[in-house]
């Protein structure tokens, strides 16, 4: 992984921002929270003041500098609420110094909190795509309603031809798509792919083709941060009709919080990632279609690794009940790991959960 280096000091970058660095201490804040990449908003203020930095020559070598102003006096009367069902956002403006100055609390009702840290612009974007609401109520006069449900979606079954989506530019999903989903809790306005002409038509046409979709679609992903924003921005909609899912158990924001925190510490040293791989599988339970399951491990990792520390890791024994009918694990070179003891282990572990679970809902109740 690239490191980031400082290419200014502290005062250089405070004068170019116009405030000192010491004021960047959110100190009302309980828990950690994240950046919109997922990385922990650091302790140390050289840190914070760096990601200040950074967003700021971001914008400016962008020529948005007038936009950034815009969004960064964008005003939310305090507190903002979005809600759908048991799941709510709350975006509040605080009285932060600097240009992340919008706390985010994405909380769903299966439990799972996700503590972030805006900047205006982001926040804006989250607020405006939560006001496009969906008319349920709009009447329907077009022939083709007018045919049975199950007639309409053989129909658009076939037009909805199977495929493959993964992020065509991380960083532009991170600072658009991500930050936008958010606010639409049910996954309706989810760009899931241009070429799909079903999902344009009108309104109702996409409530009902968008499920099958998503069904019909495998999500390959190239990092578990990835995996995680890509299960909020595609809501409960998506969540409850992804059947297929390939991604490595490795993140970014994990490797770059580990050197952040130890920037002498070796590159190379076989860790499994910790930051966000608890409600990474916490989102993973809520897909209760998910079918197929590809994972990939560096073989330095299922090779070299203690068998114990790898099988007591808290993050893969939460991986280990989830429910799936088929796993398979590869390499990073994409090459399965068949026969590879740990990788057999996981597999079988996660296969048997899956069974179990399928043998359960199988089981008649009593008194029926």
């Amino acid at each position: 992984m690239a490191k980031r280096k400082p290419t200014l000091s502290s005062k250089e970058m405070e004068t170019a921002l116009g405030y000192d660095g010491r004021s960047l201490t959110h100190t009302s804040d309980t828990s950690p929270r994240f950046y919109s990449d997922l990385t922990p908003v650091a302790d140390h203020l050289d840190e914070r003041l760096k990601r200040e930095y950074e967003e700021y020559a971001m914008r400016k070598h962008s020529q948005q500098e007038g936009s950034f102003m815009a969004a960064n006096h964008l005003q939310l009367d305090g507190t903002r609420t979005i809600t759908n069902g048991q799941h709510t956002i709350t975006l509040i403006q605080r009285n932060y110094i600097g240009i992340y100055r919008f706390t985010v609390d994405v909380h769903y009702g299966f439990g799972f909190h996700l503590p972030l840290l805006f900047t205006g612009e982001e926040a804006c974007r989250t607020v405006s795509l939560a006001k496009l609401q969906l008319d349920q109520t709009r009447a329907v006069t077009q022939g083709f309603f007018k045919l049975p449900p199950e007639i309409r979606d053989h129909i658009y079954t076939l037009a909805i031809p199977n495929g493959t989506w993964n992020i065509q530019e991380a960083d532009s999903f991170d600072r658009s798509t991500f930050v936008g989903s958010i606010g639409d809790l049910s996954g309706y306005y989810y760009p899931l792919s241009k070429v799909l002409g079903i999902l344009h038509v009108n309104r109702k046409m996409r409530q009902e083709a968008l499920p099958l979709a998503i069904r019909a679609t495998t999500f390959s992903l190239d990092d578990m941060d990835d995996i995680f924003m890509l299960l909020i921005a595609i809501g409960e909609t998506g969540r409850d009709n992804i059947e297929s899912l390939h991604f490595p158990w490795e993140s970014r924001s994990d490797m770059e919080s580990k050197w952040e925190e130890d920037p002498a510490a070796d590159d190379h040293v076989v860790a499994l990632p910790k930051l966000h791989a608890m409600t990474c599988v916490q989102l993973l339970k809520q897909c209760k279609r998910l079918r197929f399951l590809r994972l990939y491990f560096g073989s330095d990792l299922v090779g070299n690794m203690a068998p114990e520390a790898f099988k007591s890791d808290p993050g893969i024994q939460e991986l280990c009940a989830v429910r799936i009918e088929q796993v398979e694990v590869w390499s990073l070179g994409h090459k399965s790991l068949k026969n590879n003891p740990l990788a057999d282990w996981l597999r079988d572990e996660m296969q048997r959960s899956g069974a179990r679970m399928g043998s359960m809902e199988r089981e008649p109740r009593h008194g029926s």
